[in-house]
């Protein structure tokens, strides 16, 4: 019996080691035999007991945990989990131990893994490809999305949209779905009914793959609420039971189709199945629970985690992290890139928290992580600023190209905020959503304000989108003085809605809220059409006054803008030269080739240019030599001291003197008083505007103004 029990032993290739003295590690071999235990071991050879020390270094630290079974006076087992020990032959063994107490003795058992760890390994690397296949699968949805979109947002009368979309989707490798705002479904190509026939067999009534996928996203993502309510798009993994009992994984990827107003006209879903890849990954244990990119946790390992800190009811954080601006980082320098910050993203911020602490990935640019055993909000700050330091420091691509990213970060208290993972998920999504308005670091702690904030804004979206359609808004115009000539040559056309219940509202309370939820698209359009319609009802007055309009980031990235700015000028019949553009040097110089295409198509047709407040952005002198420019705007916070502020005259002259060498004229805005406008004068500052001649006025009041011409005597003594 004992010669087959050692044969069993020795075709598992096991080594059976009996404990002599647990405290100093003494053992004996007691079966197994093998040229890998003699040379694990040589001194099991003559058949005696020996120590194990550092010579096995692995094996050796194992021995702490192990000793804690040791000692118990019940049965009990531990093991050491796989690792790979190198001999004095230079050999190569894959090893795992496992230390049991079982009736009273003490035994170590030690099991070479070597077929397993290469099953292992070949099962990781088929799982890489596979992975890399459906991640270049999902680059070319880009192509496609992008595609769908410009077809989806053609007028509806251009051509027959549902035959064209059908022929782009259907020789689609993968699952494509498109329907109406409300998730009815519009058309479904070939390989999504395939992918989901079986439910349509199982059921009485046929199931669409629309319902299916809503269902999965309602059901597993706790920000869901949050995507539909701000039309956000998202990509990710769901998992499905098939009918009768199948377990699928989808790779989901949901993209809004959103109207002038930011209504989600329609919905683009990508759905690819991977259980391929799952069901490999999950034949190894770490794989299952790792990020295949970045070797952190995954999404699935994080919930687990998640669920057993709540279930072991101590007090920790929860930590949201978003990478702001991630997408444009991919564009700018390419998908290999954008990886190998996600892989150095994660890495430092696991190098920087405690070990006690659990980083994930849990979606495309979005990690999360549990500070354990942090009760209190002042510690939690702590340990975030440590992560804002460590991420503040630039990053390399691989041609050694610097650039620095930054983050919004979410944080929830268990139990403090949430007691369950499906609110401190919500909790902590809102707070980093919350905070991304910045586009800098962000640090948001969820609170209630923070949730009524939230749904104030939205609150805001929808009365804008009553305002666009009930035409609430109007502009205002404020007059700019020429210098040289003391007349009104020019106004600048400023938006005010007359809201139903709150009365007149200025743009400080909405144009933030308009710009983040695109509806600045449509405003700015009534703006500029609005301002056409001005020009000529001021020149059929006898007025030849210039209106000068203000353009939005989003507006300058608009393909549409300059065909809409033409066809405007057309309809009212106006001369292009009454009407200027005035954008911030933020936008120049974060969109420089897009702002030079639209500006460069501006001036060809004769209107004029103007940059806004100057000297409060990068004030870079490259793009002013190089975009084609008119006006150049000082900000208002450079004149408000600038009668007694020293620094505040040597910028304003310099800026006046470098403007004329680039043959550009200079106006100064928020002029309020004489000795602000004589040494502007006395500088040769071209023109003003500002309250000390007028504030902005309705059409009917800057009609007679601009009729009489007439300023104050003390304005008239000092011009």
């Amino acid at each position: 019996m004992m010669s087959l029990l050692n044969n069993v032993i020795n075709a598992l290739e096991q080594a059976v080691l009996e404990v002599i003295d647990a405290t100093s590690g003494e053992v004996k071999l007691v079966a197994g035999e093998g040229k890998w235990i003699t040379e694990l071991f040589p001194a099991s050879k003559n058949q005696q007991s020996f120590i194990i020390n550092e010579n096995t270094a692995f094996l050796f630290d194992f021995l702490v945990d192990a000793r804690l079974v040791w000692q118990e006076q019940k049965d009990d087992k531990i093991r050491s989990g796989l690792w790979t020990e190198i001999t004095e032959n230079n050999s190569e063994l894959h090893l795992e131990a496992t230390a049991i107490k079982q009736q009273q003795k003490n035994l170590l058992l030690i099991t070479n893994q070597l077929e397993d760890y290469r099953f292992q390994q070949k099962t990781k690397q088929l799982a890489r490809e596979i992975l890399l296949s459906n991640d270049r699968l999902f680059l070319q949805n880009e192509y496609l999305q992008t595609r769908l979109q410009s077809i989806l947002k053609r007028p509806p009368e251009q051509d027959n949209i549902v035959l064209t979309l059908t022929k782009v989707i259907e020789n689609a490798e993968f699952a494509v779905i498109i329907t109406k705002g409300n998730f009815a479904p519009i058309i479904e190509n070939s390989a999504a009914l395939s992918l989901f026939e079986q439910c349509s067999y199982t059921s009485s009534l046929p199931i669409r793959p629309v319902d299916i996928i809503t269902k999965l996203m309602k059901n597993q993502l706790p920000e869901f609420e949050r995507i539909v309510a701000t039309k956000s798009s998202w990509e990710g993994e769901l998992c499905w039971i098939s009918p009768p009992s199948t377990l699928k994984w989808l790779k989901v990827g949901l993209y809004p189709v959103k109207n002038k107003l930011n209504e989600p006209e329609s919905w683009i879903i990508f759905v690819n199945d991977i259980s391929t890849i799952k069901h490999l990954v999950q034949r190894n244990e770490k794989l299952a629970l790792e990020d295949m990119l970045t070797k952190l946790p995954n999404r699935f390992s994080f919930w687990q985690t998640l669920e057993q800190q709540i279930a072991a009811n101590r007090c920790f954080y929860l930590v949201y992290v978003d990478i702001n601006e991630f997408r444009r980082h991919n564009e700018f320098y390419g998908h290999l890139e954008g990886d190998k910050l996600l892989i150095e993203f994660g890495q430092r911020i696991k190098n920087t928290i405690k070990e006690s602490d659990f980083i994930a990935r849990v979606g495309g640019d979005e990690f999360a992580i549990i500070l354990s055993n942090v009760a209190d909000q002042s510690s939690c700050e702590q340990a975030i600023l440590r992560i804002f330091d460590t991420i503040n420091k630039t990053f390399k691509t691989n041609k050694s190209e610097s650039f620095h990213v930054s983050v919004s970060i979410g944080a929830a208290s268990f139990p403090n905020d949430a007691r369950s993972v499906e609110e401190l998920m919500k909790f902590v999504d809102l707070s980093a959503y919350n905070g991304k308005k910045n586009k800098r670091n962000s640090l948001q702690f969820y609170s209630q304000s923070i949730k009524d904030a939230s749904h104030q804004i939205i609150k805001i979206e929808q009365e804008l989108r009553h305002a666009i359609r009930n035409e609430e808004f109007e502009l205002y115009l404020q007059p700019i003085i020429d210098l040289k000539t003391r007349t009104i040559t020019k106004a600048e056309a400023l938006i005010r809605w007359n809201h139903p219940e709150k009365g007149l509202v200025s743009p400080d309370q909405f144009i933030e809220i308009a710009e983040k939820s695109d509806l600045i698209i449509a405003i700015g359009e009534w703006v500029i059409h609005r301002a056409c319609q001005l020009v000529k009802e001021i020149n059929h007055q006898g007025f030849n006054i210039k209106i000068s309009v203000n353009l939005s980031p989003s507006q300058v990235i608009d393909a549409n803008l300059f065909s809409y700015l033409r066809k405007c000028i057309i309809d009212f019949q106006i001369e292009p030269a009454l009407l200027e553009l005035e954008v911030t040097e933020g936008v120049l110089v974060d969109d420089y080739s897009t702002a030079r295409k639209l500006l460069s198509n501006a001036r060809t047709i004769g209107m004029t240019v103007s940059v806004d407040d100057f000297g409060t952005g990068y004030s870079s002198l490259a793009y002013l030599k190089k975009l084609p420019l008119d006006f150049l705007k000082i900000d208002r916070s450079f004149i408000k001291d600038i009668v007694n502020d020293e620094n505040d005259k040597a910028i304003v002259k310099a800026v006046i003197a470098m403007a004329h060498n680039l043959n550009l004229s200079v106006t100064t805005e928020g002029v309020e008083t004489e000795e602000q406008l004589k040494f502007l004068i006395t500088n040769s500052c071209n023109s003003v505007q500002g309250y000390l001649f007028s504030r902005p006025i309705q059409l009917d009041a800057f009609i007679k103004l601009i009729d009489e011409q007439t300023l104050p005597d003390n304005i008239n003594n000092a011009l």
